[in-house]
């Protein structure tokens, strides 16, 4: 069967790259609260990384983007508020902060959820090794959407990776892959905060309460265990597991944090703060305190009463000035 030629004019608006597909920067505008931009056309999936586009707040404009061989990069969305991610259901299927990470390949179905324009998405178009490496190795789901509990993660790190892009003359690829890590890990640690139950045991916090109340004595640990009904190396055990120091550690740093306030008041001298905190011996409060903040007491003291100095100096010059 013979085709007719298809007319040049029709060629060409078939060929004709979408009209929401930008490659440039966007103009500047004050009044705009999002930014978007991409940085080439053709995939290169065997290089170690590359950022083809990032999108921050971009309002969602288009509705049911379908995508069933998905994309030939790693798609990573970010939805700020409630979206739709299922193509049967009108409604919003996903909660606001949702992450969605795509594969190449993988089908993609997105859509704004109530209103065209105004509910934002961050995302950003990525390939090579060291995003699958990465993604793997900090056991990332991907395909199906996850909760995420704050959207300042994935905002600085899409932030910084567009400076890097733009402004640098030749943007550098150890940066970029410094920064897709520090988004991977900051994404798993969400998702593990939120996996990870923390309810401290009341009769811990009897035990903390206690130690609160007087930090100049550490209590024998049999007198602990009693609050805490519980055999003395239990406590020991536990009061580390959600405490994350042994009982001695805890009283100590109550005591270098009470000392350290105390030096800020130049009425009290080194010996009585020492006594305030429970040390008799000045000698073992200079050494701990030494240990804790790496100088003398002395020598933070005169730090506070110089730096207290410069910033009246500063404030004069200031009012001078003005």
């Amino acid at each position: 069967m013979h085709m007719k030629p298809i007319p040049l004019k029709i060629r060409q608006e078939v060929l004709k790259v979408p009209a929401f597909v930008m490659w440039n920067a966007l103009s500047t505008d004050e009044h705009r609260t999002w930014d978007r931009q991409w940085f080439g056309h053709e995939l290169m999936p065997k290089a170690t990384f590359t950022v083809r586009g990032i999108g921050i707040r971009e309002p969602m404009f288009n509705q049911n983007v379908d995508r069933p061989m998905g994309t030939g990069d790693w798609l990573i969305m970010l939805f700020h508020e409630a979206s739709r991610l299922e193509r049967d259901d009108p409604s919003p299927s996903a909660s606001a902060l949702t992450m969605v990470i795509w594969p190449p390949g993988v089908p993609q179905f997105y859509s704004w959820g109530n209103e065209p324009g105004f509910e934002a998405h961050s995302w950003m178009h990525v390939e090579g090794t060291w995003v699958r490496q990465q993604i793997d190795t900090m056991e990332l789901p991907t395909t199906k959407p996850f909760q995420v509990t704050v959207d300042s993660v994935m905002i600085l790190c899409l932030s910084a990776m567009l400076d890097e892009m733009r402004d640098a003359s030749s943007p550098d690829p150890v940066i970029l892959q410094n920064l897709f890590e520090n988004w991977a890990r900051g994404i798993r640690r969400q998702i593990k905060s939120q996996n990870t139950v923390t309810t401290i045991p009341s009769c811990l916090l009897r035990v903390r309460q206690y130690l609160d109340a007087d930090c100049r004595r550490i209590p024998p640990l049999k007198e602990l265990a009693a609050i805490a009904a519980m055999s003395e190396s239990h406590l020991c055990h536990r009061f580390r597991e959600f405490f994350g120091s042994s009982i001695s550690e805890y009283v100590i740093r109550k005591r270098m944090s009470a000392a350290q306030r105390m030096l800020y008041d130049l009425d009290f001298r080194s010996g009585e703060i020492a006594e305030a905190v429970g040390y008799l011996d000045i000698y073992q409060f200079c050494k701990q305190f030494k240990k804790t903040f790496g100088v003398s007491p002395t020598q933070y003291r005169q730090q506070q009463v110089l730096n207290s100095v410069n910033e009246l100096i500063d404030d004069k010059r200031a009012l001078g000035n003005s």
